[in-house]
């Protein structure tokens, strides 16, 4: 399961130096948690930050190839919170 916005926060360095493009840290720790900016984009995360996000952020779900040439197809590595919420869809 990925990390809320508030786990997100508790890793930054609430600065609230707005050179991430937003205006507190707690906002862009939202927009992390939606997947809608980089943690690149804050200049002072630390790599012990760095590193358990991108540990929390790992697709949970492995990809797995099935077939040989043209008639591989490969599913997983998806981020789901839960099993409902995606259906793999995958055309010949």
């Amino acid at each position: 399961m990925g990390l809320s916005g508030l786990d997100i926060y508790k890793l930054l360095p609430k600065t609230n130096c707005k050179e991430c493009g937003f205006p507190t840290c707690l906002a862009f720790a939202m927009k992390l948690a939606q997947k809608g900016a980089e943690l690149s984009a804050c200049p002072y995360v630390t790599e012990e930050a760095k590193t358990a996000l991108a540990a929390a952020s790992a697709p949970p779900i492995r990809l797995v190839t099935v077939g040989k040439g043209e008639r591989k197809i490969e599913v997983g590595n998806e981020v789901v919170l839960f099993r409902h919420d995606k259906t793999f869809y995958h055309q010949p």
